[in-house]
């Protein structure tokens, strides 16, 4: 999980009404902004505001590093 060491999550919203999330990570060498939206299903929304916000941290996570091994020559 290195390269994941090299984004900083920056900040997370999440519409509760429309269950959307927004996710800001920032590239900590060159300072890449990167903003990772999508909606959460209804299960994914079940617990307290701090496991909400980690799982949420965590699909952003995953995406990005899907993003960079696609990018990655």
């Amino acid at each position: 999980m290195v390269r994941l060491e090299l984004w900083q999550i920056d900040g997370v919203t999440i519409d509760l009404e429309d269950r959307d999330a927004k996710v800001r990570a920032i590239h900590r060498i060159d300072g890449t902004e990167i903003i990772v939206s999508f909606r959460v299903t209804e299960k994914q929304m079940k617990g307290s505001p701090a496991a909400l916000r980690q799982r949420i941290e965590l699909l952003a996570a995953d995406r990005i590093l899907s993003l960079a091994s696609f990018l990655d020559v």
